[in-house]
C-alpha cells in the first residue's frame, strides 16, 4: 500500500548520495511485509496477547506487540535487493495519537530512522536509540527480494500504538515509494529491558506479575483470610486498546509522556473510578445494586473493561478489589508490574491527623458531624515496580503503593500514589505521592471517645497503637497461597523502629498535633487498649461456635475480674450491627442491657442469640456482624469498650471438570445448593474463564428451599497451559458466594 504523504515531507530524508552509478533505474519498493508475530511473540514475551494469535479470536488482522527496549524482526518483500550505495531506505514511526492530538518529532512521538546495513545499531553493539539494520537479503521466485530488519526501539519509548511506514528513495534520480503497516503497532514496557524504568530482574516475579493472566485477591472469613481467584485477562480482546484509552483521555498523559510509569499509573488511580467525573467504574456501597452489577458479583477484569470500551460509558458498580483487580489488568496489560494486597483494620485518616478517632454514644453510633475518619475490616489496593528517577534516592524503587479506590483527594482529584512503600516504613510522609495518607492506612494510632452528653466533652474509652495494618496479604509467586508482607510497610508493632517512625510521620506530617497526644494525657498511664492499669475488668468478645449463613449461632462476652481482693459490679450493653467492611455502613441488629457483679478474680459469660431471622431481615452486607460493648464500672469513672468483627462463612460453588474420556477437559460443571432456610429470588451467576472464553450470564427467578441450580460451562479448547474459571452467585436473599477451578491443559 503505497502512499505519497511522507515522501512529500523532505524532513525525514538525508542528504542525498553522491552516487554515479545509473544502472538502477527502479525505485526500491516494498510489496508486502511479514511481521513475524511468532519469532517476535517470544522475543518479546507477547505472544499470549489477542492480536498476535492466527487466527485472531475477533477475526480481524493481526498485529504486532513488542516490548520497548527489545529488538524486534520485520521481514520485507521488495522488487529488488536493496543497494547502500543508490538506495536510502527511512523508517518512520509514529504514535497513533488519541483524540486531537497529533504526533511530531519534536516530542518522540515521531521519530525517522535510516535504514543501515553495517553493524552500528547491530546487537554486537546495542544501543538504547531507535534504528534499523539490514540484517539479511534472499532471493525469491518471480524476481523477489526478502529483506530481514532488526529494529531496535529505545527503552524510554513512549508506550502507545504505532504506526510504521517504510520510505524509500532512489538518490540518482531522486524517485520516492512508501508503503504502510495495515494496522498499527503496539510498544508497551518492558521489565526484561534493564535500561526501561519498570526493569525486574528475578524471573519468576515477571512471570507472576506481568505475563500471568490470574491472580488472588485476598479478604476475610470465618476460618481466617482467604484467598478468592480473579480473572485479570490482559490478553483479551481490546484490552490493551482499553488501557491505553484509559490513560490518554481519561487520564489524560499526553503521548509525549506515556513513557513514564509514574505519571500513568498516578493518572490510572484517578480515571478508574467516576468520583472525577469520567471514570471506567462507579463505585458503590450502598448495598442497592439494582442499576447496575452488585460488586460482589464480579469474577474478573475483563467484562468491566470491554462494556467500558463498547460503549465508553462508566459501568456500574465497584469496591476496593474490584478497583484493586482492573488496576492490576490494565498495568499487565501495557507492561508494568502489578499486584494485588490487602490490608486489614485498614485505616482512613481523613483529617490527617495521623489518628483514627471515633466519636461513639452508648449504643456505639458514631456522632456524624465529629467522626470523619473510618477503619476498614479490610482495604484492598495496589503496588507497581518501577524506578522514582525524580526522587534521586534508589532507596526509594521498587513497589510503590497505589489506590484506584476513591477514598482521598489528592492535586484536587481522586487520586493516590504512587509512593515507594520503603518511604511508608520509615515513616517518610512527606514523599510523593500521599504518603501521609497510605501511612496512616497501616499505622495510624486508634482512638475511640465516648461522646456522653452536651455537659460533657468527649473523654477517651481506648487508645491503640496496635490494631491498625496487620495481616498485609498478597498472592505468593508461582502459588496460589497467600504471602504476608506486612514487614515491608511497617515495623513490628510495639517496637522502638515502629515508634520511632511514627515520631518522624509526625515530624512531617502536615499536621503536627494528634488527637492521640491528648487521648494519652487523659488516660494517664494507658498506652493500648490492651494495657489499662486502673481497670477493674477485662470484657472479651467471641463467637460461640460456628457463624455459619443461614443458620443461628451466639456472640459471647466474657467478662473477667482482674481485681483479686474486691468485687466488682458493672453495667452496660452489647450492641450487634450488620456492617459493611468499610464500617461506615451499618444498622442495628441486637442490643442487650446487661449488669452484672463478679467476685475477686471470676469469669462471667453473657451470651447474646442470633436467629437467621434477625439478621436476615436487618441485613444488607450478610457476612460480617460488628459486635461492641461499652460497660461502666461502679465507683469508677472509666467507660471499659470492646469491639470485635465477625465473619459468617458464605456457601461456595462446587465447579467440577467434565472431560472427553477421561482425556481432554470440555467443560466445567457449576452446582450453587440453597443454604437459607428461604428460597433464593432473582438468582444471577456470572462465570468467565480465561484465554478469549467470553463470559456468561444465566439468570434464576427461584431457587427453592433445598433445591439447586445447575449449568454446563463450556472451555476453551484452543490452546494449552492454564486456564482459570471463577464463577460468582448474587441474589436478592444470598450474596458474597463464589468458586473457581483451576484447569491445566498439557503442552502439545
Amino acid at each position: 500500500m503505497d502512499s505519497k504523504a511522507s515522501c512529500k515531507n523532505h524532513r525525514i530524508w538525508p542528504p542525498r548520495k553522491a552516487s554515479t552509478d545509473v544502472s538502477i533505474r527502479q525505485v526500491l519498493r516494498v510489496e508486502s511485509i511479514d511481521l513475524c508475530f511468532q519469532e517476535n511473540g517470544e522475543a518479546c514475551h507477547t505472544a499470549s496477547y489477542e492480536m498476535m494469535i492466527k487466527p485472531r479470536p475477533t477475526k480481524r488482522p493481526q498485529q504486532l506487540v513488542v516490548r520497548r527496549g527489545t529488538p524486534f524482526v520485520v521481514r520485507l518483500v521488495c522488487n529488488r535487493r536493496f543497494d547502500s550505495t543508490v538506495d536510502t531506505m527511512v523508517l518512520v514511526f509514529s504514535v497513533d495519537a488519541c483524540g486531537t492530538e497529533v504526533a511530531c518529532f519534536g516530542n518522540g512521538t515521531e521519530t525517522y530512522i535510516v535504514l543501515h546495513t553495517n553493524d552500528r545499531n547491530g546487537l554486537d553493539e546495542p544501543t538504547d536509540e531507535w534504528g534499523a539494520l539490514l540484517t539479511e537479503c534472499e532471493d525469491k521466485p518471480n524476481g523477489k527480494v526478502e529483506l530481514k530488519l532488526l529494529i531496535t526501539t529505545p527503552s524510554y519509548a513512549p508506550v502507545a500504538r504505532w504506526n510504521l511506514e517504510f520510505n524509500c528513495r532512489l538518490d540518482t534520480t531522486d524517485a520516492k515509494s512508501s508503503f504502510s503497516i495495515r494496522d498499527p503497532m503496539y510498544v508497551l514496557f518492558n521489565p526484561w529491558c534493564k535500561e526501561d524504568t519498570v526493569y525486574m530482574e528475578d524471573e519468576a516475579s515477571k512471570e507472576e506479575y506481568v505475563l500471568s493472566d490470574s491472580t488472588m485477591i485476598c479478604k476475610p472469613s470465618a476460618n481466617g483470610p482467604h484467598m478468592t481467584n480473579w480473572y485479570l485477562g490482559q490478553y483479551e480482546p481490546n484490552i490493551v486498546d482499553c488501557a491505553l484509552y484509559i490513560i490518554s483521555e481519561i487520564g489524560k498523559v499526553k503521548a509525549s509522556f506515556s513513557g513514564n510509569p509514574v505519571l500513568v499509573t498516578r493518572a490510572l488511580t484517578g480515571s478508574l473510578n467516576s468520583a472525577n467525573g469520567e471514570g471506567v467504574l462507579q463505585g458503590n456501597w450502598t448495598g442497592d445494586y439494582e442499576a447496575g452489577t452488585a460488586p460482589t458479583s464480579w469474577t474478573g477484569s475483563v467484562k468491566i473493561l470491554q462494556d467500558f470500551y463498547e460503549s465508553f460509558e462508566t459501568v456500574k458498580y465497584g469496591q476496593c478489589w474490584v478497583y484493586g483487580g482492573v488496576f492490576t489488568t490494565v498495568c499487565r496489560a501495557i507492561g508494568i508490574p502489578s499486584r494485588i494486597l490487602t490490608n486489614f483494620d485498614s485505616a482512613g485518616d481523613h483529617d490527617a491527623s495521623l489518628t483514627i478517632d471515633y466519636f461513639l454514644d452508648e449504643s456505639d453510633n458514631m456522632a456524624g458531624d465529629m467522626t470523619v475518619d473510618s477503619v476498614w475490616n479490610y482495604h484492598v489496593w495496589n503496588e507497581a515496580w518501577m524506578k522514582r528517577k525524580e526522587l534521586q534516592n534508589p532507596e526509594y524503587d521498587g513497589w510503590q503503593a497505589l489506590d484506584a479506590t476513591p477514598q482521598v483527594i489528592s492535586d484536587g482529584m481522586y487520586k493516590c500514589g504512587p509512593c515507594p512503600v520503603n518511604a511508608i516504613k520509615q515513616g517518610f510522609v512527606h514523599v510523593p505521592y500521599d504518603a501521609e495518607f497510605i501511612y496512616a492506612e497501616v499505622n495510624a494510632d486508634l482512638v475511640y471517645w465516648s461522646i456522653g452528653n452536651s455537659q460533657n466533652p468527649p473523654k477517651p474509652l481506648r487508645i491503640n497503637t496496635q490494631e491498625i495494618g496487620h495481616d498485609m496479604t498478597t498472592k505468593a509467586i508461582g502459588q496460589d497461597e497467600k504471602e504476608d508482607i506486612t514487614q515491608q510497610y511497617k515495623f513490628p508493632e510495639g517496637s522502638k523502629e515502629e515508634r520511632e517512625a511514627m515520631k518522624t510521620a509526625m515530624n512531617f506530617s502536615c499536621q503536627r498535633f494528634s488527637s492521640a497526644g491528648l487521648a494519652k494525657r487523659l488516660l494517664g498511664s494507658m498506652k493500648s487498649g490492651a494495657d489499662e492499669k486502673d481497670d477493674k475488668i477485662k470484657l472479651e468478645l467471641k463467637s460461640a461456635g460456628e457463624l455459619k449463613l443461614g443458620s443461628s449461632f451466639h456472640i459471647e462476652l466474657l467478662i473477667t475480674s482482674i481485681s483479686a481482693s474486691d468485687p466488682v459490679e458493672l453495667s452496660g450493653s452489647i450492641v450487634l450491627k450488620d456492617s459493611d467492611y468499610t464500617g461506615r455502613h451499618t444498622k442495628t441488629i441486637k442490643k442487650l442491657p446487661f449488669a452484672a457483679k463478679l467476685d475477686p478474680k471470676e469469669v462471667k459469660s453473657i451470651l447474646v442469640p442470633m436467629e437467621f431471622n434477625e439478621y436476615h431481615q436487618a441485613t444488607t452486607n450478610q457476612t460480617n456482624i460488628r459486635a461492641t460493648c461499652m460497660a461502666d464500672v461502679k465507683g469508677s469513672d472509666r467507660t471499659v469498650f470492646v469491639k470485635e468483627n465477625f465473619h459468617l462463612s458464605s456457601p461456595t460453588i462446587e465447579m467440577t471438570l467434565l472431560k472427553h474420556n477421561d482425556l481432554a477437559p470440555v467443560a466445567v460443571q457449576v452446582d450453587l445448593n440453597n443454604p437459607l432456610p428461604i428460597p433464593l429470588t432473582f438468582g444471577r451467576f456470572i462465570i468467565e474463564g480465561s484465554r478469549f472464553t467470553d463470559p456468561i450470564v444465566r439468570n434464576y427467578d427461584v431457587i427453592p428451599v433445598g433445591g439447586k441450580a445447575q449449568f454446563i460451562y463450556p472451555i476453551n479448547l484452543s490452546f494449552t497451559g492454564k486456564m482459570v474459571v471463577c464463577a460468582s452467585f448474587v441474589s436478592k436473599e444470598l450474596k458474597n458466594v463464589r468458586g473457581d477451578i483451576t484447569v491445566n491443559f498439557p503442552t502439545v
